[in-house]
């Protein structure tokens, strides 16, 4: 369980520059990964909080049931991700995020990732990106752990 979310962080960063270009248009295209689970997920929170612990990596709870892994993208991906969405001389991060649910008894796990970019404005830009390699490790995370995929 562990040695997969780690290797999908490094996917995220390394991949970054090639995705980034075409950001999605539609809700439809987010990067969502999805699985219903019977009861609280806890391996796969513990997996997840588990491999956010590379230097620089920072796990935030942005509110009750979403977490987020917000990880340093290696200095060409935030020369990329600066130049090509005019970003403010602040770092961008890559995003990995989390989002548990309860729904009728069951519990709904969604799977995210993006980049966050700082505008010259203050306010940050999320420029989400579709990479299947990624999905697909998601989606094996979420089985491994006992979710049921629930992807539309």
């Amino acid at each position: 369980m562990r040695p997969i979310l780690p290797f999908l962080l490094v996917a995220l960063g390394a991949c970054a520059p090639q995705y980034v270009e075409k950001p999605v248009n539609s809700e439809q295209d987010l990067p969502v990964r999805r699985a219903v689970f019977a009861t609280m997920p806890e391996p796969l929170d513990s997996a997840f909080r588990a491999s956010c612990d590379a230097p620089g990596d920072v796990l935030r709870e942005v509110s009750t049931g979403v977490l987020q892994c917000r990880i340093l993208p290696p200095p060409d991906v935030a020369a990329f991700l600066l130049l090509q969405y005019d970003g403010a001389l602040e770092a961008p991060t890559l995003v990995v995020q989390k989002t548990t649910d309860e729904n009728a008894g069951n519990f709904v796990v969604e799977l995210s990732y993006f980049a966050e970019v700082v505008q010259k404005s203050g306010n940050a830009r999320r420029i989400y990106f579709k990479q299947r390699a990624l999905d697909g490790l998601m989606d094996r995370l979420l089985a491994a752990t006992g979710g049921t995929a629930a992807n539309t």
